[in-house]
């Protein structure tokens, strides 16, 4: 039997997302300097199988930092991070790569110079040569509706994949970075 509403809330209202943090990179380096500080996340109680944060929150990011997710931990300082989210993403679907570099996602909607990310849906791998952790450029060659190649630079050369794997991977874009000018 699925859970029932009174399950959800149940199930949700019991949380380790105690505090917000900003990210220059995907999950690798955050941010310091200025006033930066992690931000406590107020919940507000779970209802009709849903929980929000029952404040804003606002990071103080220091001058010249380009920030690409917001993490979630446990702690104000140390302790354990939840994951992160990257900021201005969406889900563009499942990505194979079966042929010399070029990945397959039907329908993608991706265009040049869009930045994309990969992780897994189910714990797939990764195929080899790419990370995780960076966010890459797509590519005008090689880009049709359905495929697009990678490079670490706008205009750069395709990212050598040296696993070919037909099992999908998750593959998220954004639009945009948000940075704090100088």
């Amino acid at each position: 039997m699925p859970l029932s509403v009174t399950g959800k809330n149940n199930l949700i209202s019991v949380t380790s997302f105690t505090h917000a943090s900003a990210w220059q990179d995907l999950g690798v380096t955050e941010s310091t300097g200025g006033s930066y500080a992690r931000q406590t996340i107020s919940w507000a109680a779970a209802a009709s199988g849903a929980r929000a944060n029952s404040a804003q929150i606002s990071i103080p990011i220091a001058i010249g930092q380009t920030i690409q997710a917001v993490g979630i931990h446990d702690a104000l300082s140390a302790g354990n991070s939840q994951g992160f989210f990257q900021i201005g993403s969406a889900l563009r679907g499942s990505a194979s790569v079966t042929t010399a570099d070029t990945f397959t996602s039907l329908a993608h909607g991706l265009s040049t110079d869009d930045r994309v990310f990969f992780t897994t849906i189910a714990g797939e791998t990764i195929p080899t040569g790419i990370s995780i952790t960076t966010l890459y450029f797509i590519r005008a060659t090689g880009a049709t509706a359905d495929t697009f190649t990678v490079s670490t630079t706008s205009g750069g050369s395709a990212l050598d994949i040296t696993q070919r794997v037909s099992a999908p991977g998750s593959v998220r874009s954004r639009r945009r970075s948000r940075s704090r000018a100088t």
